[in-house]
């Protein structure tokens, strides 16, 4: 079987009309941009200054819209009350995720107030250079940017004096290449600097040591305007939507198998039922709910039983999966969990820089042994047929268990059958240094503890198909329910 090349691919999904429901920070995102002296900027720099600014961040309770939510507020905080001299702000808007990315819509929404948003974040960090990644195919959301920077610097909202503040603050634009890695922190700051598009180790943390080095925030671009709306409208209108725990709104890109795919900006606590019935006009017509990643496809698989649990970060932590960046993807009762793994397992070897030899060779051999399921029983069945690149860190000894193929003897036949899947992935779920390893362990094992029966049957029979086999079907999943 050939790997998908792009992440859409994965979940075969056909072109549909794409839909915006907006709530209150897309539609002060599309309100023209305030005069001067009246915009969120100029508020923050003169009147509330720095200090105040993050501590309406924090009672606002803004939390970052991607990863665990770490409050916001605090992250700024950490690096602003830094001694160092020099410190950085970067922008993170890549649109890695699959489907059509919230970043794009956000930008070409009003270029204006992403680059203030950004300026707002770069400031309250005490960073007087920021930056904004962003892919560099990217080219309608390029230019919207760059001529709001333009625009910015002419209006004395960025440059050596912010509005006779005598603070100096310069943005630039970071165009990085098309790939999935470029959505991870370090990653970025690897290429920022320079150097090849890899991850760094942790620690230190970026908030100490990140970007040349000096202390950084890093956020990605719904983060920076969540913020910017909270220090526009007070931290008691902030609250107003949401829970306690995560106040305010999120942007979920929600696609897949669904009527009405799209973004729909709904109030953090809404149901996973209400965003893909209510809004997303249930699953077609043709099909049942199968599954979701309510996370995008770094998250683990939610089955229907879950269509309840809240759209939060305590909540689907607590339910088995997370909340990542919003991306939720529908599965219909059709997709084979197999095939999907198989698909998944190959998306995430091909986007794997190779740096860490145990997410590169691992996430190879579970592509392997996904392939040949049927198979499982032979000795070395998770060996690849060619060698793979060879690591570009330096020689791990403790890890040579996964660097065995002139012996032909694979770690993987201590276990039988789906077991060897199992203990592949548990082996190099942590060994990578960021979370792509750990995100490519975990989906697949996720389809694998949600659907075991799918596996066992492709195990003894190769197929979907065959005498022990019949698909559970639920309640039909439509808008109408």
């Amino acid at each position: 079987m050939i790997g998908p090349s792009k992440l859409e691919n994965i979940f075969e999904i056909k072109e549909s009309p794409w839909n915006v429901g907006p709530g209150r920070l897309m539609s002060e995102l599309k309100s023209p941009q305030a005069d001067n002296k009246d915009c969120v900027l100029y508020d923050v720099i003169h009147r509330k200054r720095r200090e105040a600014s993050l501590n309406l961040l924090d009672r606002a309770g803004v939390r970052g819209r991607a990863g665990g939510g770490f409050p916001t507020g605090h992250k700024w905080w950490l690096v602003s009350s830094s001694e160092a001299e020099e410190k950085f702000f970067i922008c993170n808007a890549n649109l890695a995720e699959p489907g059509r990315g919230k970043e794009s819509w956000l930008i070409l929404a009003n270029a204006a107030k992403v680059v203030e948003a950004v300026a707002i974040a770069a400031y309250s960090a005490g960073a007087h250079r920021g930056y904004i990644a962003l892919p560099e195919h990217a080219q309608a959301e390029i230019a919207a940017l760059e001529g709001a920077l333009n625009s910015a610097y002419q209006a004395g909202l960025l440059g050596r004096d912010v509005f006779s503040s005598a603070y100096e603050l310069d943005l630039m634009l970071v165009k990085t290449p098309p790939a999935h890695l470029a959505g991870e922190e370090t990653a970025l700051m690897e290429f920022i600097e320079g150097k090849a598009l890899q991850p760094r180790k942790k620690p230190p943390l970026p908030t100490s040591a990140g970007l040349f080095g000096k202390p950084t925030a890093i956020n990605n671009l719904e983060t920076v305007l969540q913020c910017r709306y909270a220090l526009k409208v007070g931290a008691e209108a902030y609250r107003a939507l949401g829970t306690p725990q995560a106040p305010g709104t999120m942007i979920f890109s929600l696609w897949g198998c669904v009527n009405q795919p799209g973004l729909y900006e709904l109030p953090l606590g809404t149901t996973l039922r209400e965003l893909i019935v209510t809004n997303g006009g249930g699953v077609h017509a043709d099909t049942e709910l199968k599954g979701l990643f309510p996370g995008g496809i770094g998250s683990q698989i939610l089955k229907r039983d879950a269509l309840d649990t809240p759209l939060d970060f305590d909540s689907l932590r607590d339910a088995g999966s997370d909340l990542g960046s919003g991306v939720v993807i529908v599965i219909g009762e059709g997709t084979c969990a197999v095939e999907l793994a198989t698909r998944l397992a190959r998306f995430f070897h091909d986007a794997s820089c190779g740096k860490c030899r145990p997410c590169k060779d691992g996430t190879a051999r579970t592509y392997t042994m996904l392939s040949k399921i049927d198979q499982l029983e032979r000795p070395s069945v998770d060996l690849p047929d060619a060698s793979l690149p060879a690591s570009k860190r330096p020689p791990q000894p403790q890890l040579t268990i996964l660097n065995n193929q002139a012996r032909g003897i694979s770690y993987t036949d201590s276990a039988k059958g789906l077991d060897k899947i199992s203990l592949l992935c548990e082996f190099f779920k942590y060994r990578g240094d960021c979370h792509h390893s750990t995100e490519a362990a975990a989906s697949v094992m996720s389809l694998l503890d949600a659907f075991p029966e799918e596996f066992n049957q492709h195990m003894l029979h190769g197929t979907c198909k065959g005498p022990e086999f019949e698909t559970v079907k639920g309640p039909a999943m439509t808008a109408a329910r």
